[in-house]
């Protein structure tokens, strides 16, 4: 039912976002601080951050890197500012060398054809 509801609305207060995602108000402030991506609008008259939908996919983003990768404030922000994201591959199938191996190839295929691209 949220996601219907979210689907119906341009922006989000912090405090939607907050139950969205499962954050405190407070990281996602501190967050605005060290991630030069995150900047949600702030309302003209009272001031209030309005998140859209793509700053809380940022959000998500972040979340992602930080709990689940465990990547440090620096390395997330230099995950999210690289042009080429990080081969990440799905762990679950660690044990699947073929699937791996696949997956590897078709990453070095991106980064060759990004690379042809560029010359």
């Amino acid at each position: 039912m949220k996601t219907e509801y979210r689907n119906r609305k341009r922006y989000y207060s912090i405090k939607e976002v907050s139950q969205m995602t499962g954050l405190r108000s407070y990281v996602l402030r501190y967050w605005e601080t060290v991630f030069p991506k995150l900047k949600p609008l702030k309302h003209s008259v009272n001031g209030r951050r309005m998140y859209t939908e793509k700053d809380i996919e940022i959000v998500k983003r972040i979340k992602e890197l930080l709990y689940e990768k465990k990547y440090t404030i620096k390395g997330a922000n230099e995950v999210m500012n690289s042009k080429v994201e990080i081969v990440q591959l799905n762990f679950d199938f660690k044990n699947d060398k073929n699937y791996i191996k696949g997956e590897i190839k078709r990453k070095l295929n991106e980064v060759v054809n990004l690379l042809k691209g560029e010359k």
